[in-house]
């Protein structure tokens, strides 16, 4: 006798924050749960996550991340932001599978940065006096080669992602354009990465105006970023050697 063996459903979870009418809500269970059936077989843990921007000055105030973790890709993750909580929805899930596709079958997302730059996250027009460092992670930095770093950095739709060189053993960021989506390498031996203060790096950061400021640290050397989270504050990733405090993949997302 021949038995079929059925596979759980994939679990599928959503999580909303801010004031979001009910049937939005159900609208967006319904949607998650219609593109977890499009990521099976090999799919797991689909998790989507609305919130609603109360600030009346941003003029896209819903904010949708969706993230699954697929078996030949890792973790995929999406973040958006949109005017509507159903446009968001269908976005970000259209978004996450089409990323998922085109990383399967081509190893990168192609023009679909171009068209995804439209509907990024705004950041919040914080005064200057009152901006601080509001987040500060210290991380073993992960062995790849800059191929490797380079797709991770795609599928975790990151604007920057730290790594260790695999060939050279040397701190390494690749990052994306924000105009083009071209994924660029920066190297610690490279004469493009300079040597700052956070003072320094943090002027940078205000004076041109771009989402990070990748530099070395005076006093090891290593590679550390300086990044605009999406509050208006600033964040800190900075490289540590195994047994040092944290562990993990250190890219910006907020």
């Amino acid at each position: 006798m021949t038995r079929l063996r059925h596979r759980p459903a994939l679990d599928v979870r959503v999580e909303i924050r801010g004031e979001l009418p009910r049937e939005d809500a159900e609208y967006a269970r319904a949607r998650a749960q219609d593109t977890a059936a499009e990521l099976l077989p090999d799919a797991h843990g689909l998790r989507l996550r609305l919130t609603r921007v109360r600030d009346r000055a941003v003029t896209r105030p819903v904010l949708a991340q969706a993230d699954v973790r697929l078996d030949d890709l890792g973790p995929v993750r999406v973040q958006l932001a949109t005017g509507t909580a159903r446009e968001a929805v269908d976005l970000v899930l259209g978004t996450l599978a089409g990323r998922a596709v085109r990383l399967r079958e081509q190893g990168d997302i192609g023009l679909a940065a171009v068209h995804e730059s439209a509907y990024r996250p705004q950041y919040a027009d914080r005064p200057l006096a009152l901006r601080r460092i509001a987040r500060h992670k210290a991380v073993v930095l992960a062995r790849r080669t800059p191929g490797q770093a380079a797709r991770e950095l795609l599928a975790l739709d990151r604007c920057f992602h730290l790594f260790l060189d695999a060939g050279t053993g040397r701190d390494g960021l690749v990052h994306r354009c924000p105009l083009t989506g071209a994924v660029r390498l920066w190297s610690a031996d490279g004469a493009a990465v300079p040597a700052l203060d956070l003072a320094e790096a943090a002027r940078r950061l205000w004076l041109t105006g771009r989402p990070f400021v990748c530099h070395t640290d005076p006093g090891d050397g290593r590679v550390r970023v300086l990044y605009r989270r999406y509050d208006g504050h600033y964040g800190l990733i900075t490289p540590v050697a195994d047994g040092g405090c944290g562990a993990g993949i250190p890219s910006a997302r907020d």
